[in-house]
């Protein structure tokens, strides 16, 4: 069955429901109404009744006074208000008043008529019940008509109010569950316990409302105080119950309440029969959004999104925050693979629309993971770490959205997965560096050797560096790993015939920020006995960007030891001017994406041109990035470009291959210069 024709049998019940409860609502009332006529042996304060029915109405009116449990829905002070109108002497007149609060406000808040005929039975019946046990008790009239209350009347306000409790309770579970497709127990304790425990609390207060306001009303004002702080303390106590379950800053359920949800599905012995989907959602470039604009706008651009993916996930569907930028969304009984993939990729190109944060737009991506539940896992971790899986590979083969595949078990195993196996492949020295030459371009010397980290996975294969670096810097991984590449590439490089090479290794924000970083390159140097001045480290103006002060610090200390610094992928960032005014530095690498194109379009020519000769005025080398054709070469060589590295001049290669390319290299220039 898929999604759609399950929620149209939902409908069905749902609506059989309703007409089923709206009878026995009309009945009840009717019946309360002929036992009212027949048994009132006094006559109503209804003074008293007047001001309750005002307060009634303004506490249905007014959301100011209510308690809002997101998804659990909101608490008015109206049944407290409503049970004080029965207690008065009128259960009947309770019902008329209250109904029509709640039809003036389900009709200015635009509810479907569906949800007002319930709402108005669900009140109906529920206030009627309590009604009726009251008259069963022999309370016909004001509970204040015999200057006290006997220990059968105070049973039957008890009862009175239990009913109205209960029956209301169980009303609004049943439709929920039903709507829902959960069972009735868990929609009662995940979603609806918070507001019944407040409802109870107020009506607690309906009898004393009575008491005070028939006694005298000079007392109306402390009773209004008093409460006034009922209302409040109950109001926050609640809401703390509610925020333990959810993430303060999108208010969208968290982690564990999110687990707890994912658990009950799985344990289910209901009409879902622990069926259902998962889609984790990973935003990409988020962390770029927070290091470029700063955290306040990531934090507006993650509460955009979540209120975005609550109005456009599925009505019956849960959504959490799991940390960071990672999301979830739960669809209990989804059981139709293709048709929840199709509801995927139409949820993430809802979500991908660019947001207006701060007053400007903000493009979204993400990527999405998918499993089933029971056919890819039947414990909550087990699917989470399935739909990670399918996140990866979405991430990895930038696909948008990927259905997790039951023979991938064997060959991924998701971020978590991965990030375990580097840590493996570091300590057992799995791990390879190929070297790319750069060529002075006035001499076409091997001037330096950029060192390039590869990873040939044992069940994955290859590993692209993007993948396995990226995680790696949002972890404490980056340190092991940056050292590991130091170490490996010094001490081979020590290797190389030509000891005036440099050798330039890629170093992340992570590594600026860590005070240990320099400490750490020094002894890698002295345990290798590389020199310091053959050591380039290549920074990115994005890695610049991120604690500032700190990363400068660091930079400043490498350069007094000696270490070169190289400015990397310039022109990409966000600060290009204020990194070269600020940051002291012995080289500046053009990005690839100028060098390109640059025999074909003026702006990159006049670009690459005006860059050079900024670089010299300050005193820095240049390099260019990518280059791969001799028109390239030319073009910057008459721009006065110092160095130049791409796929053109050579590939990243083994050392061993980097020793037969340099001995080559340099039976050529030999051979040139007797000729």
């Amino acid at each position: 069955m898929s999604p759609t024709d399950a929620q149209r049998r939902r409908d069905r019940h749902v609506a059989f429901y309703i007409g089923v409860v709206t009878v026995l609502a009309a009945f009840t009332t009717g019946a309360l109404v002929f036992v009212e006529m027949q048994d009132r042996t006094s006559s109503v304060n209804w003074i008293a009744f007047g001001l309750f029915a005002t307060l009634l109405f303004v506490g249905e009116t007014k959301t100011a006074l209510w308690m809002r449990f997101g998804n659990g829905g909101e608490v008015t002070p109206g049944y407290a208000f409503a049970y004080a109108l029965a207690l008065l002497g009128s259960p009947a007149g309770a019902v008329a008043v209250m109904a029509i609060a709640t039809v003036y406000v389900d009709i200015r808040s635009r509810k479907p008529l569906r949800k007002i005929i319930f709402n108005v039975a669900d009140i109906s019946l529920a206030l009627s019940a309590g009604g009726l046990a009251l008259h069963a008790f022999g309370i016909d009239g004001a509970i204040t008509d015999r200057g006290s209350i006997p220990l059968a009347w105070g049973i039957g306000i008890l009862a009175g109010g239990t009913m109205v409790f209960v029956m209301n309770g169980v009303l609004v579970g049943v439709v929920l569950a039903l709507h829902t497709g959960n069972g009735f127990l868990a929609t009662m304790r995940e979603g609806f316990a918070l507001s019944m425990t407040a409802d109870g609390a107020l009506l607690a207060l309906a009898p004393l409302f009575v008491v005070a306001v028939e006694f005298s009303l000079i007392l109306l004002p402390l009773l209004g105080v008093t409460s006034f702080l009922v209302f409040q303390s109950a109001r926050h106590a609640l809401q703390r119950a509610h925020e333990a379950d959810h993430d303060s800053l999108t208010k969208l359920l968290n982690r564990r309440s999110f687990s707890d949800r994912l658990t009950e599905l799985l344990e289910n012995d209901g009409p879902l029969d622990g069926s259902g989907a998962l889609l984790l959602l990973d935003l990409d470039g988020f962390k770029e959004i927070n290091d470029r604009l700063g955290h306040q706008v990531g934090d507006s651009l993650l509460q955009g999104f979540a209120e975005r993916l609550e109005r456009e996930m599925p009505e019956r569907a849960f959504a959490a925050r799991l940390g960071g930028d990672e999301f979830a969304v739960l669809l209990p009984g989804a059981v139709d693979m293709n048709a929840t993939k199709l509801l995927a990729f139409d949820l993430h190109n809802r979500l991908c629309r660019p947001l207006v944060v701060n007053g400007f737009p903000l493009s979204v991506s993400m990527s999405i993971g998918l499993a089933f539940a029971p056919q890819h896992a039947e414990a909550s971790t087990d699917l989470l770490a399935a739909a990670d899986i399918a996140m990866y590979r979405a991430k990895r083969f930038r696909t948008s959205v990927e259905l997790y595949q039951t023979s991938s078990s064997t060959r991924e195993r998701g971020r978590i997965g991965l990030l375990a196996d580097l840590s493996m492949a570091i300590d057992d020295d799995q791990l390879d560096v190929h070297f790319q030459p750069q060529l002075e371009m006035a001499t076409g010397r091997i001037d330096t050797v950029e060192a390039l980290l590869r990873w040939h996975h044992p069940r994955l294969g290859p590993v692209p560096p993007d993948e396995f670096i990226g995680l790696a810097e949002q972890t404490e991984l980056i340190g092991p790993l940056t050292e590991c590449v130091l170490r490996r590439a010094t001490n081979e490089l020590s290797t190389l015939r030509d000891q005036n090479v440099k050798l330039a290794v890629n170093v992340s924000a992570r590594s600026l920020q860590d005070r240990h970083f320099v400490a750490t390159v020094m002894r890698v140097l002295a345990e290798t006995r590389f020199p310091a001045h053959r050591l380039e480290l290549e920074v990115t103006e994005r890695a610049l960007a991120t604690e500032t002060e700190r990363s400068r610090f660091t930079i400043e200390a490498l350069r007094e030891s000696k270490i070169r610094i190289a400015i990397d992928d310039f022109g990409t960032g966000y600060s290009s001017f204020i990194t070269l005014r600020d940051v002291t530095a012995d080289r500046l690498k053009i990005d690839r994406t100028f060098i390109t194109d640059i025999q074909r379009r003026r702006e990159d020519l006049l670009i690459v041109k005006n860059v050079i000769e900024l670089a010299h005025g300050l005193g820095l080398e240049v390099v260019a990035e990518g280059v791969e054709t001799e028109d390239q070469w030319r073009i910057l060589s008459d721009l006065g470009c110092d160095i130049a590295q791409g796929y053109g001049i050579a590939m990243p290669m083994s050392i061993l291959d980097l020793r037969a390319w340099v001995a080559k290299r340099t039976i050529r220039h030999e051979e040139a210069l007797v000729s």
